[in-house]
């Protein structure tokens, strides 16, 4: 089963216009959908990089045997619980640069070793 859920809105969009009478648009990504596996105790990858300002698009899925999720609190990601084999696409433009954390997490803590980083560059 596949769940898409979108947060923040836009996307950049390029057009191609040919002799003025046509014009093809296609969204732009200036970050490639990052794949993010979670598995019981274990998250990967467990570093990823993006730019800021650019739209993050990241599909998750649960690969464990328990119930999971993905949170980057930092920029207010907060993914419902996986169950085992279902997954989720979330995206996001993020307003902010540095090193920020993200993780899995069961009761408001973070799961023993379902941690990772997200760094936004300039």
């Amino acid at each position: 089963m596949k769940r898409v859920m979108r947060l923040g809105l836009g996307v950049g969009v390029s057009a191609l216009c040919l002799a003025g009478t046509m014009c093809v648009t296609a969204p732009t990504y200036a970050n490639p959908a990052t794949h993010i596996t979670l598995r019981d105790g274990q998250i990967t990858p467990a570093a990823f990089t993006a730019k800021r300002g650019s739209l993050v698009e990241i599909e998750v899925v649960n690969r464990g045997t328990k119930r999971h999720n993905l949170v980057i609190p930092d920029f207010y990601i907060f993914t419902q619980n996986l169950n085992p084999g279902e997954d989720v696409t979330a995206s996001f433009r993020p307003d902010k640069t540095g090193t920020f954390r993200y993780y899995s997490d069961v009761n408001g803590q973070p799961e023993p070793g379902m941690q990772g980083t997200l760094t936004v560059t300039p």
